[in-house]
């Protein structure tokens, strides 16, 4: 009951309608396990640095996914180059290639026939990762800024989290100092004297 009064105070967690509730807690719940945070100030810093990390990890996905999505076109402007006759033009073999790239993601001789038509050009399909990391590039690049934006805010949260932490130990050390020197509390005696002056 205590936790979900925490959490109906902190922002709604940061999810695509394809993503998990259930993944993003278990990785708020892993920081909060390694913070161990005290106060609403401080959960608030480990729902940040979660969302952050959330974020960088969806990111990184969307990586790869941006590689594979540009696979077909990539083989198809492989093939294109490679199939071409000396005195052809490109679109002389468009068709071949564009049907060879569909048909490489399903039927085996299609694979079978990329491979040995990459094999005579001393390429492999390495060479359909490259041409399609080339091909994203910009949207890599943009990706890359990003994430290292994010990966800045997550460090200077961590460090608010530190900042804090050294900052309420400290003013706790001066209270109880000034406890301790009797400055920071009313005497028990002046108290009592008061009371009886008073009636």
């Amino acid at each position: 009951m205590r936790r979900r009064n925490k959490l109906a105070l902190l922002p709604k967690s940061p999810l695509l309608i394809t993503e998990s509730a259930d993944e993003f807690n278990a990785l708020r719940d892993a920081f909060e396990q390694e913070i161990k945070p005290r106060g609403i100030i401080e959960q608030m810093y480990v729902h940040d640095i979660s969302s952050i990390a959330w974020e960088i990890l969806r990111l990184r996905r969307c990586k790869a996914v941006i590689i594979n999505a540009a696979f077909r076109r990539a083989l198809e402007n492989l093939l294109k180059q490679l199939l071409r006759a000396p005195g052809q033009y490109e679109y002389d073999v468009e068709d071949e290639a564009q049907t060879l790239a569909h048909a490489w993601f399903t039927d085996q001789e299609a694979k079978n026939q990329v491979s040995e038509i990459l094999t005579r050009f001393d390429l492999d399909e390495s060479a359909i990762e490259a041409e399609a990391i080339r091909g994203s590039s910009s949207d890599l690049e943009l990706l890359d800024r990003m994430l290292t934006s994010l990966e800045s805010r997550r460090k200077k949260a961590l460090g608010c989290v530190a900042e804090y932490r050294a900052s309420l130990a400290h003013q706790l050390r001066e209270t109880a100092d000034r406890i301790i020197d009797g400055k920071g509390v009313v005497r028990l005696e002046d108290a009592t004297s008061k009371r009886s002056t008073a009636a």
